[in-house]
């Protein structure tokens, strides 16, 4: 079997009419393509959320005594006992 490299193309239609003509061109040829949404703020954003009402949750739990929080002493002492 012969060693090929495997080459990327990157296009960035500036609309969704666009897009569906690239993909149409690309499957008519039969070549492998996918569409990858690429809005790294809409990530940020969404990953931000997720923690923040994974926070929420916690701070829930402690009200509720399910959980005990650490306090600032206890978190910051943990960075003085294990240096990078």
């Amino acid at each position: 079997m012969k060693n090929r490299s495997i080459m990327e193309l990157i296009v960035k239609p500036r609309n969704e009419e666009e897009l569906h003509f690239v993909q149409s061109v690309l499957n008519r040829m039969k070549i492998k393509n996918e569409v990858r949404e690429r809005n790294a703020k809409k990530q940020r954003k969404q990953a931000f959320l997720d923690s923040l009402e994974g926070r929420a949750e916690q701070v829930n739990q402690a009200m509720r005594g399910e959980i005990q929080l650490k306090t600032l002493d206890q978190f910051l002492n943990e960075f003085d006992h294990n240096p990078s």
